[in-house]
């Protein structure tokens, strides 16, 4: 008799799920009666890739596990492959699935008597993660919510964009055809085995900003450590991998015809957005960095000034660079952020304000249309 894969539920596993359950009880009604969620901090996973290393250890002071080679940092996910979970506070334990699906309208700030444009049905509508692509990514691309559909049965698509923290010397980033590249070009370069020719690509400096629509095909010649934003997906068609072969001695899998049928072949060479360095000693200066049908991404720099939140949209925050505190008189929340911490701050919060000598963050804003 075939005795079918179950999962052994350690000790460790039962008492997070039963932690996680009655804090979500608890907290949920002090938050029905306030209609406000506190900041929410969640626990990172660690995702191990062949491309990745050690930098978000090094760098940033993420506590990874020894013996692999991790490629990312998942600060906020809703998607099936990980769950984020709250790492403190009243809600510790507790999932953004459950916190998003019973908290809908104070995440969103709403009150009582207004209204919701936001899909009962959906789930978080973006993913946030940090990247250590320390050798070259896969020369892929992310099918469009329509392409997803009909190729994979996924409720979305993938676009992204990403801010680089740092990159080494000489690192380059592919993003988009060069002009005039079709189609048979593309596939000529495929049969010959390398596409390199057909990629437009730069060399990437700190605090450059690229937004990767769905369609795009792009790739990170490693070197580059970065932030990158996206629809709550993990659709990725891989085009051409470099020649490369993986620990188990293969080649990983490729994607042609997903890849050739996902590729808007009327996106050209994509550019980074490079806003202008602050250099004022004291000043909170914001400006837009990029935006999309799916969210917008703003830096703000902090100069011996405070920032606040005060009846802002949903947003998650996300520090660059430097140490800022998050704060409020009126709940007494006071917690320090390093660089590469992230927090999501509820919709029409009251009373909240960063402070800080120095330090630039990442303030990420999902929109309507993200939602599915």
């Amino acid at each position: 008799m075939v005795m079918a894969n179950r999962r052994v539920f350690a000790p460790s596993d039962i008492f997070s799920v039963v932690q996680g359950a009655n804090a979500l009880w608890l907290a949920s009604a002090n938050t029905k009666a306030t209609h406000m969620l506190p900041p929410l901090v969640f626990e990172p996973y660690f995702r191990p890739q062949v491309w990745g290393a050690t930098r978000l250890q090094r760098l940033l002071g993420k506590p990874l596990p020894p013996g692999d080679r991790f490629g990312e940092s998942w600060e906020v996910s809703a998607h099936p492959l990980h769950v984020s979970r709250v790492a403190e506070g009243p809600f510790a334990g507790a999932s953004l699935t459950q916190l998003w699906d019973l908290h809908r309208r104070e995440f969103l700030g709403l009150r009582s008597h207004e209204r919701s444009d936001w899909p009962q049905r959906s789930r978080f509508p973006l993913l946030v993660k940090l990247l250590d692509c320390h050798e070259p990514l896969s020369v892929q691309v992310h099918p469009d919510d329509q392409a997803a559909g009909e190729l994979l049965g996924e409720p979305n698509g993938k676009t992204e964009a990403w801010v680089v923290l740092h990159a080494e010397p000489g690192s380059r980033i592919y993003a988009g055809l060069k002009e005039g590249v079709c189609r048979g070009d593309l596939e000529q370069h495929l049969d010959q085995g390398d596409v390199t020719d057909c990629l437009h690509s730069f060399e990437p400096r700190s605090g450059d900003g690229l937004l990767i629509e769905a369609g795009t095909v792009h790739a990170v010649g490693g070197g580059v450590l970065m932030v990158e934003v996206q629809q709550t997906s993990d659709a990725t068609f891989r085009l051409f991998d470099w020649n490369r072969i993986s620990s188990d001695g293969h080649p990983r899998e490729l994607h042609r015809s997903q890849s050739l049928r996902s590729i808007h072949f009327d996106i050209g060479p994509v550019s980074p957005i490079q806003l202008a360095p602050c250099r004022c000693e004291t000043c909170h200066d914001e400006d837009l960095l990029l935006s999309c049908d799916y969210f917008s991404l703003s830096r703000v720099n902090l100069r011996n000034s405070i920032r606040s939140l005060d009846e802002e949209p949903l947003a998650l925050w996300l520090v660059m660079s430097g140490q800022t505190d998050l704060s409020s008189d009126a709940t007494g929340y006071d917690r320090s952020f390093v660089a590469g911490e992230t927090v999501l701050i509820p919709g029409h919060s009251r009373g909240l304000r960063w402070s800080a000598d120095q330090a630039t963050l990442l303030r990420v804003e999902p929109k309507t249309e993200a939602i599915r």
